[in-house]
């Protein structure tokens, strides 16, 4: 999964444009950038990704014949000047710059609705040089989303279910029955194997074999250290909290027996009322997980799976994905789920937590779950994929205490909750929950142009839900 990200770069021009010799004459102090002094400059932002082609101008006919000989070694392209269309019709990532001052901008496209963002560095830097540098971020921010691409391919999640490939929840067979269910999982899993995703599907039969046999001393390590790191214990008791503990065992054995990088579960409704007895809580196991930054989606939930995996590598965290409700006359919306890391920038910073029993569930059973008090006051980014519909929800919004819209907020169904307050007019207008089910992802933190560039880069629609 963690293969090299290769860059194919290639430059058409190099000099000012026309060779301007007025401007050199009257200004050889001037500092004229070279191919070479841009593409270093790139390259220092750019740790970890190895950047192919040269510095010297190609011929865009001769760049073309090197890029197709090399389609399935390289993850994108870095071109300077407007990429032709024998080029973007190969569906490659592709970062297209101006040089500014270097060639006439007549000649360079915008592309729209194709695998391209476009970027402007001048060979003549800028007099600001908070402006100049921005310039080269920008560039380095677009290549290390190709880098978050790249690190797709080959990823392996494990899909604990007795169900079809794709679950319980979302989607749901009734949803697409009249279209052809089998027609909607072929296209989903195609479009899957497109990122580079494979899914590894086991029955849960074995996990709950493997977590009766989990070691006992073990699961009773892990317990304690929860509730020692909790603030606090409520509806739930030690016995129910090492029942999830053995859980977690179990997920992770699975996990390192099929190679997998990140698991899913059925979970909650599917694991009270499973065949064999109850299954506990995976509301602890899936938040440990989460806080070491392992991606563990409850309720097989595949399209939250690979926002949050997506999510991972652009913020460090794999966010919060949970139950989404839209309440306009309070302008906010709310998502809640027994599931979350603590620690939601992906950092040391972490929040405090409880460790509660299923809220519909009787105290004491069930294994145990937990509600994170997560930052109030704070900027988020709201995601959610479609990778049957190749479509990407996205909109921020601002984080507000929930005890103040209704009384007992943390006791209303889902044990960790966030409101959010964000533009919900325009957010009530747009959702389509046939297209991005009834779930979506938090991230703490503004990330609206990172998922948006990802989106065009992956060739998905983005949907800004808030504008």
């Amino acid at each position: 999964m963690m293969q090299k990200t290769r860059i194919y770069t290639v430059f058409t021009s190099s000099g000012l444009q026309g060779e301007n010799l007025i401007y050199k004459k009257y200004h050889p102090e001037q500092k004229i950038l070279s191919n070479e002094e841009i593409l270093q400059k790139i390259k220092e932002k750019c740790p970890g990704i190895e950047f192919l082609g040269s510095t010297v101008p190609e011929n865009s006919v001769y760049a073309i014949g090197n890029i197709v000989s090399m389609k399935k070694d390289i993850d994108g392209i870095l071109y300077f000047g407007s990429p032709p269309e024998e080029l973007v019709s190969l569906d490659v990532p592709i970062i297209a710059v101006h040089p500014l001052w270097g060639r006439w901008q007549h000649s360079f496209y915008f592309y729209r609705n194709k695998k391209v963002l476009s970027h402007c560095i001048p060979i003549i830097p800028d007099r600001s040089e908070r402006v100049f540098n921005s310039r080269f971020e920008k560039v380095a921010d677009d290549i290390r989303l190709i880098q978050v691409i790249s690190k797709m391919k080959g990823l392996r999640v494990l899909v604990v279910t007795d169900k079809p490939i794709l679950g319980e929840y979302e989607p749901t067979y009734e949803q697409y029955k009249d279209e052809g269910w089998e027609e909607y999982q072929r296209r989903y899993i195609s479009n899957l194997s497109e990122l580079g995703v494979s899914l590894i599907v086991r029955p849960q039969s074995e996990m709950v074999e493997r977590m009766k046999t989990a070691d006992d001393a073990k699961a009773e390590e892990i317990a304690r250290k929860w509730i020692s790191e909790a603030a606090g214990i409520k509806g739930t008791n030690e016995i129910e909290i090492k029942k999830s503990a053995k859980l977690y065992l179990a997920m992770k054995e699975m996990m390192q027996v099929y190679k997998a990088d990140s698991i899913t579960t059925e979970g909650y409704t599917v694991f009270q009322y499973y065949k064999d007895g109850p299954i506990p809580s995976q509301g602890m196991p899936s938040s440990h997980f989460l806080t070491e930054g392992i991606v563990a989606t409850s309720e097989t939930l595949i399209d939250s799976l690979i926002t949050q995996q997506f999510g991972l590598w652009i913020t460090g965290s794999p966010g919060f994905s949970g139950d989404f409700i839209i309440d306009p006359d309070n302008n906010k919306v709310y998502i809640g789920h027994c599931e979350c890391p603590i620690n939601p920038y992906g950092d040391e910073r972490k929040a405090p937590y409880y460790i509660r029993n299923l809220p519909l569930w009787e105290e004491n059973e069930g294994g145990a779950a937990i509600q994170v008090n997560l930052p109030i006051d704070v900027p988020v980014t709201i995601v959610k994929f479609s990778v049957h519909d190749k479509k990407i929800s996205l909109f921020t919004g601002k984080t507000v205490d929930g005890n103040m819209l209704y009384p007992y907020f943390d006791d209303i169904l889902c044990r960790t909750k966030v409101a959010i307050d964000t533009n919900t007019e325009k957010v009530f207008e747009k959702v389509n929950w046939r297209i991005f089910g009834i779930h979506r992802v938090v991230f703490f933190g503004d990330y609206r142009r990172e998922f948006r560039n990802l989106g065009k880069l992956l060739g998905y629609e983005v949907i800004e839900k808030d504008r």
